[in-house]
């Protein structure tokens, strides 16, 4: 009997030990000794983001009024300035009319823009620039109802609807006259005069019956494009860049230090942010940042840059026009183009027909 405890006991004692073997916490090396000193003998060393890559969340955390690379110094109005955010043109048209105001480059340039959009031109065609159509304010405030925005949509419909050729009933312009306006602010090298006189030759040279993109963009049309870029002029640069983000034939774009294709949307919208930055009118009073609120709801834009941001694109779209503006602030400011490259030969595969014209500014 003693014997058979005895080896019960043995038997307990082994299948113990041999549990304990399997189960016991595995025995790890020490560490190192520098490895112990945790941010005391060297510093922690943290990936930097890539500014050019921004995740989808990053890009809608963006505040673009903060993003400018340059600091936008206040300066007086420019007369274009004037022009793009008066209420009313004709007070303008008369104060620059026969004045020596409205006989320099830019005042002639003014009185231009002034005349086409509303005056009556006799004894020709003038090609005007876009306007949008607008409803009826009661029936746009019927729609509205319940729409929690309707109070701030109908005060942006209130402020972009200024009528502003009212009083140009009785003024008229023979289109020689008006051309002759053009080309005395283009001879005294106004850039906004220079920039729209070449869309102007560009348009004018498609054969009857093609489309815009069978017109070619010459490599002199380029070149004074730059150089009017060069001004700096915020109204120049919305027109010049326009024109450099449209699908010419024989054309395309190369951008970056990878050559990558340009996509003109955000080409386009690169340029305008850009001029914001050299003091264009891009706040809350801008023409389209009005007119998207009262007419789309698009209301919680603040300024021109927050709309192309957060409406006009998607959050790749704001990558890219981020990217761009920063590259084509280089170019503008040191005249290096070397990473705007314009390529000949056929358009790339899968990219679309883009041409922009004049809209609400």
């Amino acid at each position: 009997m003693k014997l058979r405890w005895l080896a019960v006991l043995v038997v307990l004692v082994a299948f113990g030990a041999g549990a304990w073997v399997l189960l016991r916490p595995p025995e790890y090396a020490p560490l190192p000794a520098a490895a112990t000193s945790l941010a005391t003998d060297a510093p922690v060393v943290r990936a930097e983001p890539s500014p050019t890559k921004l995740s989808a969340s990053a890009v809608l955390s963006i505040d673009p009024r903060a993003m400018s690379g340059k600091a936008q110094a206040k300066t007086a109005k420019s007369l274009n300035a004037e022009y793009l955010t008066t209420k009313s043109l004709k007070a303008l048209y008369d104060r620059l009319k026969a004045t020596p105001e409205g006989t320099t480059p830019e005042g002639e340039y003014i009185l231009y823009e002034i005349m086409r959009r509303c005056a009556t031109v006799t004894e020709g065609n003038v090609r005007r620039p876009f306007t949008r159509a607008l409803p009826n304010r009661d029936e746009l405030a019927a729609t509205l109802a319940t729409d929690p925005q309707r109070d701030k949509r109908l005060a942006a419909f209130d402020d972009m609807d200024t009528k502003r050729c009212n009083g140009f009933e009785n003024v008229s312009v023979t289109q020689a006259d008006l051309n002759k306006l053009l080309a005395d602010a283009v001879a005294g090298g106004d850039p906004k005069a220079r920039a729209l006189m070449i869309e102007r030759e560009l348009f004018a040279s498609r054969p009857q019956g093609q489309r815009m993109d069978q017109v070619t963009i010459s490599d002199a049309q380029i070149e004074q494009l730059r150089q009017i870029l060069a001004s700096r002029d915020p109204g120049a640069m919305v027109t010049a860049g326009r024109i450099l983000s449209n699908s010419w034939n024989d054309y395309s774009v190369r951008i970056g230090p990878d050559n990558q294709v340009m996509e003109p949307r955000a080409f386009m919208n690169a340029w305008q942010i850009l001029a914001c930055d050299y003091g264009y009118p891009c706040g809350a009073d801008n023409t389209r940042v009005l007119s998207e609120c009262a007419l789309q709801g698009h209301c919680q834009a603040q300024s021109l840059q927050d709309y192309l941001y957060y409406y006009a694109g998607s959050p790749h779209d704001s990558q890219l026009v981020q990217q761009y503006q920063q590259i084509l602030r280089n170019a503008v400011e040191t005249g290096d183009w070397s990473q705007v490259q314009v390529v000949r030969g056929p358009k790339p595969p899968g990219r679309g027909q883009f041409f922009f014209g004049p809209g609400p500014r």
